[in-house]
């Protein structure tokens, strides 16, 4: 895995750069399956060079993958399920949420943190069903987490909250406005 100690090149080093691919104008070198990348993305890989496997990152997932560590596909639901393992008490209501979903592809990551479901290689996650909760993709984009009962975990989702807007700045002098909403300096 990459640590925040390593440069790009020793992150990467052992990994032919023969598998290593980057997407137009893209800082991170994947590998041909990718799972982060979508269908089209995944069409405009180019291969990588010599140059980008110095200056470029490896995508984590891909890191893992290529090192020999690949993620491991299931043929069922089920079977994942039970490879991760998920806890008896919340598959009825995990077989539920997959019920109305594709899953053509149905993999555990090299990390053993979740169970993945898309439509098809190249595809984006339909969701990502881990222990205590379940991520499904919504239409407009991004993914909802649905908590299962009893789950004591906290929510990490960073994208729950919008970010705080910029603080209000004097129109004369740039300022950042205390909470009186008038300039100290300007008025």
């Amino acid at each position: 895995m990459t640590t925040s100690s390593e440069t790009p090149a020793l992150a990467g080093a052992e990994i032919p750069v023969e598998l290593l691919f980057r997407v137009p104008y893209g800082k991170v070198l994947h590998g041909r399956d990718c799972t982060h990348l979508s269908a089209d993305r995944l069409a405009s890989l180019q291969p990588a060079t010599e140059l980008d496997k110095q200056k470029f990152k490896v995508c984590k997932t891909c890191l893992v993958a290529l090192a020999g560590a690949a993620p491991d596909d299931y043929d069922s639901f089920e079977a994942a399920l039970e490879a991760l393992p998920i806890p008896a008490v919340h598959r009825s209501v995990m077989r539920e949420i997959a019920e109305g979903l594709d899953k053509s592809r149905i993999w555990i990551p090299s990390s053993r943190s979740y169970v993945a479901v898309s439509p098809g290689p190249g595809q984006e996650a339909s969701a990502f069903f881990n222990k205590g909760f379940v991520d499904v993709q919504q239409d407009g984009g991004g993914y909802k987490r649905i908590l299962m009962a009893g789950f004591s975990g906290t929510q990490t989702n960073t994208f729950a909250h919008a970010p705080d807007a910029a603080p209000a700045s004097c129109p004369g002098c740039y300022m950042q406005l205390p909470a009186t909403g008038r300039c100290d300096s300007c008025d």
